[in-house]
């Protein structure tokens, strides 16, 4: 197996709560295990501090000091344009990712030629069967060193922050690099809440907006028109964005090219599509896609019921101060 670095960033603790037991470090170790079986270098970014506390566990992999106490997504970067092997990849840390001999071989195959894009399989922690939901975003990201050194990214952008996700891949997007998913999703992730706020999503949310609108848009017409659209609506400044995180993560899908369990790989292509099958994995997409159109739809006919108030409160001002005829 080629090498490959994965970079990620450890929580100093974790918790997965599953029918009243704490697995969180033996989930988290198992994580870890995952990642080494598909024959994956390990390096974690954290701040001194919780390095100190990581190192308690014994987990076999590196650690990289960031200076920031979440790290950013351009020091991932830095750090794979300067790391030993030519591929890279960047994994959210509670990820499960299924190491099939297949599978990690198309991922290593497409990294060479793009930006491989790996989705997960919630994991309900009562039942502990498949949601059958979309996360609405992407847990492992895997790349060429070479395609790294090209983009530039928001500074202020960090791992395990919404937007992220998007973000990245959008400027692999732009630079001309191709973007390539599996037919299946390759990672299992057990649910838990989310650990950032409404605010701070909207906040990255419209960021990303102004970033890729004033991109060139011939290389990719779709997402500069997408963009647009939601902006001219208005939409952009509302509590949702209007749909516009359903619509990228659609978007994004879309533009990727199928990537397969590996060459000539029968077997490979049938465990894909069971796992297909067990996790509703096209049919959730195909009702995220429905809910963002309905969205979107949604967001232009409140822009245009405001533009008529707008214009009726216009013509009442108007109305009460222009002078009154006696003739009659």
């Amino acid at each position: 197996m080629p090498g490959v670095t994965l970079f990620t960033s450890l929580p100093p603790g974790t918790t997965r709560i599953v029918n009243g037991h704490d697995f969180g470090p033996a989930y988290q170790r198992a994580c870890i295990d995952s990642w080494i079986a598909a024959g994956f270098d390990v390096v974690s970014l954290n701040p001194e501090s919780e390095i100190a506390q990581l190192r308690k566990y014994d987990f076999p992999i590196s650690y990289l000091a960031s200076p920031n106490p979440r790290p950013r997504i351009v020091e991932f970067l830095t750090e794979a344009c300067q790391c030993p092997t030519e591929l890279i990849g960047i994994i959210n840390a509670d990820c499960l990712l299924l190491s099939y001999p297949a599978f990690v071989q198309g991922i290593v195959s497409g990294a060479r030629d793009g930006l491989v894009m790996v989705e997960r399989v919630n994991i309900d922690p009562g039942s502990l069967l498949p949601t059958g939901k979309t996360c609405l975003g992407f847990d492992a990201f895997f790349f060429s060193k070479a395609d790294a050194s090209r983009l530039t990214i928001d500074p202020d952008l960090a791992v395990g922050q919404p937007w992220w996700d998007y973000w990245l891949p959008t400027e692999f997007a732009i630079s001309g690099i191709k973007l390539l998913r599996p037919q299946s999703p390759l990672i299992f992730h057990l649910d838990h809440e989310q650990g950032w706020s409404q605010a701070c999503w909207l906040h990255y949310g419209r960021k990303f907006a102004t970033r890729f609108s004033v991109v060139d848009g011939t290389r990719n017409p779709s997402l500069s028109a997408g963009l647009h659209e939601f902006l001219d609506s208005g939409s952009i400044e509302r509590d949702d964005l209007g749909g516009l995180a359903d619509w990228c993560f659609n978007w994004l899908r879309e533009n990727a090219e199928f990537l397969k369990a590996s060459p000539d790989d029968a077997a490979g292509e049938l465990f894909g599509k069971i796992l297909s099958a067990i996790s509703n994995f096209d049919g959730m997409h195909a009702t995220t896609l429905a809910l963002a159109q309905a969205r979107r739809e949604l967001a232009v006919s409140r822009a245009q019921l405001e533009q008529r108030s707008r214009l009726k409160r216009f013509l009442l001002r108007l109305l009460r101060v222009l002078p009154i005829s006696n003739r009659y």
